[in-house]
């Protein structure tokens, strides 16, 4: 028991001292499992935060976090790497905020990735360019260099996906048919035999070779009787950062 002395001398039992002690005795184990790692500051992303004196930020034990998922901007699907021109058609995605399994999905539909595939109508490429489209970027000759073929395509599919608010589904028709077209019939995706064929094949292409979505992680408890509230953590990061 803890015992203080007031001003006139009289001996009394703080019991806000007592309760203080008795907290302290109940967090021990907390600070013993984030004792444990030594205190190492916490790794970026990291869920599980502990505020200690100042402004320094430490972790707890690795075997009582979630471990994070891969980022889309960063992983790619293993088959990927085996498709031809794979190194040079992700940086041209990544350079147009674009997902490399998207490009490739349309690439697959419209070259087979072959660079040297020319269609009937003049197109050419990886990305089977028409000469006008390629223009706007730069690009003279799409059929040439597949460096060249894969900044211009992937440019015009990134302003295709803004011109219609990120509309996959519209943003391919346009590739096929022309933005034209698909403003003609009202913002949705032509009655062309090709066009209404062509969508649907990249969109399966790319549910195919893209990174599936993060699953959601169930409540953690690390504690008995407690568990992790997320919302509260990201609330806390963003309060943290004002």
């Amino acid at each position: 028991m803890i015992a203080v002395h007031t001003l006139n001398g009289s001996r009394k039992v703080n019991r806000y001292c007592v309760l203080g002690v008795a907290i302290g005795f109940a967090l021990a184990p907390v600070f013993a499992m984030a004792e444990s790692v030594g205190f190492g500051r916490q790794t970026q992303g990291s869920p599980y935060q502990m505020q200690v004196n100042g402004n320094d930020v430490y972790r707890l034990s690795p075997s009582f976090r979630v471990p994070s998922a891969p980022s889309s901007a960063t992983a790619e699907m293993p088959a990927l790497a085996r498709l031809p021109y794979s190194s040079a058609i992700s940086a041209a995605a990544k350079s147009s905020n674009l997902d490399p399994a998207l490009v490739h999905a349309l690439i697959s539909v419209e070259s087979g990735h072959r660079q040297s595939a020319v269609s009937p109508k003049g197109a050419t490429g990886l990305m089977q360019l028409m000469p006008g489209t390629a223009l706007r970027y730069g690009v003279t000759v799409p059929g040439k260099s597949h460096e060249e073929n894969l900044r211009a395509g992937t440019r015009y599919l990134r302003d295709l996906l803004d011109m219609f608010e990120d509309r996959l589904d519209l943003a391919l028709a346009a590739y096929n048919a022309g933005e034209g077209a698909v403003q003609k019939y009202g913002n949705r995706i032509p009655p062309f035999r090709e066009t209404q064929n062509y969508v649907p094949s990249v969109l399966e292409k790319y549910k195919e070779w893209r990174l599936p979505a993060p699953a959601v992680p169930r409540p953690v408890v690390y504690l008995p009787g407690t568990r992790l509230d997320r919302r509260m953590i990201q609330h806390s990061v963003v309060a943290g950062g004002e």
